[in-house]
C-alpha cells in the first residue's frame, strides 16, 4: 500500500506551535503553567493550542466555588478541559497557514476522512513531542495532551496522547482526572 501524503507537513504543524509556546512563556508574567494542548475540531478544520496555569485554573475554580457549582467532577473539569482555560486557542495566528491547508486538503483526502484525521491527530503529537524534547526545561512539570472539541474521541485522542508526551508522573494523574477517587 502506497504512503498517503498528507499536508502540512509535521515540521509546519511543530514550527506554529513553537511561535505560539514561544508567545505565551513572554506573556505569563510569572504565572506557573500546567498543561497544553493542541485542539482540533472533530470536523479537522482547525489547530491551535491551548494553555492553562495554576493561576488561572485557581480563578475558575474560586468562581465556581462561589456559584456553588464546584464538585468534584466540575474541578476536574475546570482543570482539564481547554474551554475552560485562561490561554485557549493562544498564537492562533501561527496556525493560519496550517488551517488554510487543512482546508484544501479536507475537501478531498487521500484515503479518506478517517484517514485524514489520523494522520492530523498523528501530526498534532508529533509536533507536541517534538516541543517536549526540545524545550524540556521550560515544559518541565507540564502535561501536554491533544483533544478535539465536542466529539465521542476526545477522551481516548486525549488519553493516547498524553501517555505518548508524558512521564507517568504526569500521564498517570492525568489518566485518573474524571476517576470518582481522582
Amino acid at each position: 500500500m502506497a504512503e498517503i501524503a498528507f499536508h502540512p507537513t509535521p515540521d509546519a504543524f511543530y514550527a506554529s506551535t513553537l511561535l505560539a509556546l514561544d508567545e505565551l512563556l513572554g506573556s505569563l508574567d510569572g504565572e506557573r503553567l500546567y498543561a497544553i494542548c493542541l485542539q482540533t475540531d472533530d470536523g479537522g478544520m482547525s489547530v491551535g493550542l491551548c494553555a492553562n496555569t495554576e493561576e488561572g485554573y485557581a480563578e475558575k475554580r474560586a468562581e465556581a466555588e462561589e456559584a456553588g457549582d464546584l464538585d468534584e467532577s466540575y474541578d476536574a473539569y475546570l482543570r482539564w478541559n481547554s474551554a475552560e482555560w485562561r490561554h485557549e486557542m493562544t498564537g492562533w495566528e501561527h496556525f493560519k497557514r496550517i488551517e488554510q491547508d487543512l482546508s484544501e486538503e479536507v475537501e478531498d483526502p487521500e484515503g479518506g476522512f478517517e484517514t485524514y484525521f489520523e494522520h492530523l491527530i498523528d501530526a498534532m503529537v508529533d509536533a507536541l513531542a517534538t516541543l517536549r524534547s526540545e524545550r524540556e526545561q521550560a515544559l518541565q512539570g507540564v502535561t501536554l495532551f491533544v483533544t478535539i472539541t465536542d466529539s465521542e474521541e476526545t477522551i481516548e485522542v486525549e488519553d493516547r496522547s498524553a501517555t505518548r508526551l508524558n512521564p507517568p508522573e504526569l500521564s498517570e494523574p492525568f489518566l485518573r482526572r474524571y476517576d470518582e477517587a481522582g
